[in-house]
């Protein structure tokens, strides 16, 4: 952005005042010499204007020195500033070096994706731009709070307080400003962009519940069952080591997705936001494991004697899983696989070969692989073979319909395609594919399942859940009903 300078053009008239005589200068006679040609017009400067520049993401304008200082020091702004060929009088060899600069840098991406934050640690995402974005969320909560107020409380003249009403009306953990959880996964940069999200938070005013190391399917549970307004995961789940981001949720663990709340966070950013109540937040800590492990008591029971191979990286899952079936006739192992991104659909991936051999060299029942969301799930048979998603649904689907009289379930359209043969009375309706989309359609619908090609398996529980013990746990119960193979059962 450049002020353009204005330039006007005035004439020296002949007849000014600095021109002595009453006569015109072509008038005076000069003896022996041709008369002069006429005088041109001399411009003269009557308004200058300075030259402005500004930087990406700023919003106020600098000068040009300041631009060339920048340029000369390398800034990282100007890499993708328009004006960043404008260099001025800066020496041959900055120039080069900022040409050979810009040649050598790859462009950076955009940092929203279809489900949250995502980009390199320090690189593309610090704990500044962190708390930046953090911030946006929470005037986003602000804004969806009603309005409340106190009414006076009227006392007689002479009545004695009591010892509530001696009490301060004010409390700052029960402040009217949303409450938050917020957790982060075990990625080494997590803790320093988690301090960042805190500080935001209680900086505009919302009250910080902190669950430390968690994992993004034990969050949505402790948002739940604290009845809090959003929540804030630290995490750079599917996408490799070097990777950190954030995920949100609203209120009920209703996921932030395209289309359903991320662009408003978007648009907070560019548009600027301020402090939305001067009174700072609060913070305190929640362990939700003990009460996590709890609520998935009741689904592992009754279970068929069972050799399990499960792929997990997140310690959490395992530590639950573990405790989980401690008492049951089910023996289960476990393959470490690391923190990075990989492909659930593709047998070739290196973690599903690695599985599939383990299973091949064994004899197991099934094999299960869990994504670093703790959400997202792929299955293989008792031979190795990596399982179609379709294929898992439509058998979790058949063993819904035998538990519900209400055949409802939702599908997005790539799994829809890949049903020849839907039974009778089965009520099948459509998502966009995106989490907070399957979410809405749940509870829109009424429905008793949501399935995707891409590996996630949603139920209702006190609100639509999606989280990958869950869906193990669901698995095992039908599979318990037969004693056939695995790949037998999902012939039939």
């Amino acid at each position: 952005m450049k002020k353009q300078i204005h330039w006007e053009m005035n004439t020296i008239s002949p007849k000014s005042e600095s021109h002595t005589g009453n006569k015109e200068t072509s008038e005076i006679p000069i003896p022996g010499l041709s008369p002069l040609p006429p005088q041109q017009p001399l411009p003269v400067l009557m308004q200058t204007a300075e030259l402005f520049f500004q930087c990406p993401g700023e919003d106020y304008p600098i000068s040009k020195a300041i631009h060339l200082s920048r340029l000369a020091a390398f800034n990282p702004k100007c890499r993708e500033c328009p004006h960043r060929e404008e260099t001025g009088n800066l020496s041959p060899q900055t120039v080069k070096r900022l040409q050979q600069t810009q040649i050598k840098r790859v462009s950076t991406h955009d940092l929203f994706t279809n489900e949250g934050v995502r980009g390199v640690y320090l690189n593309e995402i610090n704990r500044t731009q962190a708390a930046h974005i953090a911030g946006a969320f929470s005037n986003m909560l602000w804004e969806s709070l009603p309005l409340k107020g106190i009414a006076p409380q009227k006392t007689a003249p002479h009545a004695i307080p009591t010892r509530d009403q001696s009490r301060p009306l004010f409390n700052t953990e029960k402040s009217r400003g949303p409450s938050v959880v917020i957790g982060f996964d075990e990625r080494p940069s997590s803790p320093d962009i988690i301090t960042g999200v805190a500080s935001a938070l209680r900086r505009n005013g919302c009250r910080v519940i902190d669950l430390g190391l968690t994992v993004p399917a034990m969050l949505s549970f402790a948002m739940t069952h604290l009845q809090a307004q959003g929540a804030i995961m630290v995490t750079g789940s599917q996408y490799g080591p070097s990777y950190t981001g954030l995920d949100f949720l609203r209120e009920n663990s209703q996921p932030v997705s395209t289309g359903q709340g991320l662009e408003k966070i978007q648009d907070i950013i560019q548009i600027g936001f301020g402090r939305a109540s001067r009174q700072p937040g609060s913070q305190r800590t929640f362990h939700p494991l003990e009460s996590y492990r709890a609520q998935y008591s009741k689904h592992f029971h009754a279970l068929r004697p069972l050799k399990i191979s499960i792929a997990c990286s997140l310690r959490l899952v395992r530590e639950t899983l573990n405790s989980l079936f401690e008492k049951l006739p089910c023996q289960l192992s476990w393959i470490d696989i690391p923190h990075q991104k990989r492909d659930l659909l593709n047998s070739s991936d290196p973690d599903v070969l690695k599985m599939s051999r383990h299973l091949q060299s064994g004899d197991f029942d099934l094999g299960m692989m869990i994504e670093d969301d703790s959400r997202c799930s792929a299955f293989f048979d008792q031979t190795g073979s990596l399982l179609p998603h379709h294929l898992v649904s439509q058998f979790l689907m058949k063993a819904m319909a035998a538990e519900h009289a209400e055949k409802v379930f939702v599908l997005d359209q790539e799994t829809q395609e890949k049903f020849t043969d839907i039974p009778a009375g089965w009520n099948i309706h459509t998502h966009n594919g995106t989490l907070a989309d399957s979410y809405l359609q749940m509870q829109k619908q009424q429905a008793v399942y949501v399935g995707s090609q891409t590996g996630y398996h949603w139920f209702h529980e006190t609100v639509p859940t999606c989280d990958a013990i869950l869906t193990l746990a669901h698995v095992l119960a039908a599979l318990s009903f037969s004693d056939a193979p695995f790949s037998e059962v999902l012939s039939q």
